[in-house]
């Protein structure tokens, strides 16, 4: 949207065309004397929406369209030695040096379907490669010094592959193609491109094409469509191509990036994010599987769509707020993550095109930033008083833009967390809809395919797309955390709560409803549905029993390395039982029980059922005075400890302690039977004292 809103506003301004947005309306001022082309003027209105929201998104200023004075120009090769990386391109070299970077493979595959002349499609890749040195760069390391070295492209081909096995094999045919796609780039001696041509008919081919991020980016994909186009045109009828000079390459980039980012300027950029990302904690989403220990990159992805009488309604509510569609989407997924994760503290990624000067926009490389959109979420705010939060912080992240994330990254973070990625870990973004549409060379049509999608950078990644019917959206999301079904249903509360803010954008942020009917029904009907049938002739001490007989064997309990089966737990509880009896316990004799956590804990209150009383527990942590006072109120004749834990009881008390570990021998001659009492299910089973704090 971006490369599209600056060209079209550089083209208005050399026609004497100045445009404005006043009030979340265009406004198109004329120089003195001008005639508006019709060409021109029916141009600014079919792209009206588009220019609004880039202008109000204040990136005109960041694009210095008016402004030389960081203009980028070649460097003089034989004055530098070494040429650097990028701030970007350094991040991802040190990703691949530690875990390898699949997932930031670029794949393209194209449909071929036609006569198609392979030398003048080959040749065409290899122009490219030679036109832009980013795609023939390779990265080296010495000294501890990394930097690039720009090859030539004299060894680069498009490799042909013979396709018929998979004439009727779609799967095999598919299985080669992720093959070629997640091949690992050797970073150090592997051109930055590679293209694989399969053969499958003589009028029918698969054009496989990957590049890696560390040398290009969304926008470069489009440039490279583009110039396949007019340089197979021109092979193909043996003429010489004719595209535009590049002005510069990659490597004045990131060489002018190094000398101008660094000294007061990137210290005023990096403060302000230093400042707006402090202290700032993780979001932490309900997950369905553990988080993993160091963070992982398998994903997947769920599509939705929006329908156009929404999204206008949502751009609507937008341009009353001199807001953009891409910030009232932002503040509603900020919502969707407040209800999600319970925190007011929300941190959004989202990309930017990183391409602020004209002689970057044809140019293949490795330009888009990232920038973290911290905003609080107030659960009693309106959500249009969101929404304006969302604004300020968005449009001051545009301002400060220039600051490479790697650089943020280095002065926000004070502590790494390798099971998720710093400052932020969703991501979201709105982009206008990439053309694809067939595109006929010739007597060729060449058809984008769709892709397997098997990596994911971020736990989260919602990615909209406008749409001449809408909106689209691709969730990426990392499949060590979620499972499909969490994520269709976030996909579906967060269409609901458009659907909510478009119907009341004034209502507060806890008040916008985002559940579906089954959902409200599940959390106020089915969920208190506990009624269910249970034996009411039975008491607890028949239902073990019962256990006992089925798996006497199994494990019952086990606590440090020691277990009890249950025929084991059941006698030596039955014991207990005898010689509690044998003291006088009987129905509802409140025995308290006093010991810390171990195997005796579970054979003394099993012990106390089974004989007919009621257990009173008693922390021997608690305070001297306070078990007293426990002893004294159920006016107890007998107490069961351990020779540690009674030492924490009164020493005057009036009653009998029965120690688990120094009576046991006394204990282990009484039968291993049930004793023989008349348990009824409404005797008294134990009694609780609490603190008052539980009601």
């Amino acid at each position: 949207m971006g490369s599209k809103a600056i060209s079209l506003l550089q083209k208005a301004k050399l026609n004497g065309v100045r445009i404005s947005v006043d009030n979340g309306e265009l406004q198109l001022k004329l120089s003195k004397g001008t005639k508006v082309d019709p060409a021109l003027l029916q141009e600014i209105k079919d792209s009206k929406q588009s220019l609004i929201d880039f202008l109000m998104n204040d990136q005109l200023k960041s694009t210095k369209v008016d402004q030389v004075e960081n203009e980028i120009i070649p460097f003089n090769r034989s004055l530098v030695q070494r040429i650097p990386l990028s701030f970007s391109q350094e991040r991802l070299w040190f990703i691949d040096q530690l875990e390898g970077s699949v997932q930031y493979h670029l794949p393209t595959v194209m449909k071929l379907t036609g006569r198609l002349n392979q030398p003048a499609l080959g040749n065409a890749l290899k122009y490219i490669v030679e036109r832009h040195e980013v795609l023939r760069t390779v990265i080296l390391q010495q000294d501890d010094q990394v930097y690039q070295q720009i090859n030539t492209a004299e060894s680069w081909a498009m490799e042909f592959i013979d396709g018929a096995v998979y004439i009727n094999d779609a799967p095999g045919l598919t299985s080669k193609i992720e093959d070629l796609i997640r091949q690992p780039f050797d970073l150090a001696n592997d051109y930055m491109l590679r293209a694989a041509l399969i053969e499958v008919t003589g009028q029918e081919y698969m054009l496989v094409v990957t590049m890696h991020h560390i040398a290009a980016d969304g926008a470069s994909l489009a440039i490279i469509v583009k110039e396949v186009a007019a340089l197979y045109s021109a092979f193909d009828e043996k003429r010489t191509p004719q595209l535009l000079p590049l002005p510069i390459q990659y490597a004045d980039f990131a060489n002018w990036q190094r000398e101008y980012f660094k000294g007061e300027v990137l210290d005023k950029k990096l403060a302000y994010w230093k400042n707006k990302l402090d202290e700032l904690s993780p979001l932490e989403l309900p997950t369905d599987f553990a988080r993993p220990a160091v963070q992982t990159t398998n994903g997947a992805i769920a599509d939705f769509s929006i329908d156009k009488e929404l999204s206008q309604q949502l751009q609507k509510i937008g341009q009353q707020q001199q807001s953009t569609l891409f910030m009232t989407l932002l503040a509603a997924f900020k919502v969707l993550l407040y209800r999600y994760s319970g925190q007011s503290d929300i941190s959004v990624g989202t990309p930017i095109a990183g391409r602020q000067q004209q002689e970057t926009e044809g140019l293949i490389g490795f330009f888009i930033n990232t920038l973290a959109l911290r905003t609080q979420v107030n659960a009693d705010e309106p959500f249009i008083n969101l929404l304006h939060n969302v604004k300020d912080t968005t449009t001051q992240a545009y301002e400060h833009q220039e600051a490479s994330f790697e650089k943020v990254v280095e002065v926000a973070v004070t502590e790494r967390d390798m099971s998720r990625s710093p400052l932020f870990q969703v991501m979201f973004s709105l982009q206008n809809a990439v053309e694809d549409a067939d595109l006929h060379l010739r007597e060729l049509t060449l058809s984008r395919q769709s892709l397997a999608h098997r990596t994911s950078k971020f736990d989260i990644s919602f990615y909209i797309t406008e749409t001449a019917t809408g909106l689209n959206g691709t969730v990426e999301y990392n499949t060590s955390l979620f499972l499909n079904d969490t994520i269709l249903r976030m996909i579906t509360h967060f269409k609901n709560l458009l659907v909510s803010i478009a119907n009341s954008p004034a209502a507060s942020v806890a008040s916008l409803p985002m559940l579906t009917d089954s959902d409200r029904h599940q959390l106020l009907s089915a969920f208190n549905d506990t009624e269910t049938k249970y034996p009411k002739d039975k008491t607890l001490v028949d239902l073990f029993e019962e256990q006992v007989a089925k798996t006497p064997g199994a494990v019952a309990i086990s606590f440090e390395g020691q277990i009890l089966t249950y025929k084991a737990l059941n006698e030596k509880a039955n014991q207990l039982a005898h010689y509690l009896g044998s003291k006088g316990v009987k129905a509802e004799t409140l025995v308290p029980i006093c010991l810390e956590r171990s195997l005796e804990m579970s054979i003394g209150i099993l012990g106390i059922l089974k004989a007919g009383g009621a257990y009173v527990p008693v922390d021997p942590e608690y305070p001297a005075d306070r078990i007293s006072y426990m002893l004294a109120d159920t006016a107890a004749a007998i107490v069961l400890s351990t020779n540690e834990s009674k030492t924490k009881l009164p020493a005057d008390g009036n009653y009998t302690v029965i120690s688990l570990d120094d009576d046991w021998e006394a204990i282990s001659k009484e039968p291993v039977s049930r004793i023989e009492n008349n348990l009824a299910p409404n005797n008294l089973a134990y009694v609780i004292y609490t603190s008052g704090s539980t009601g």
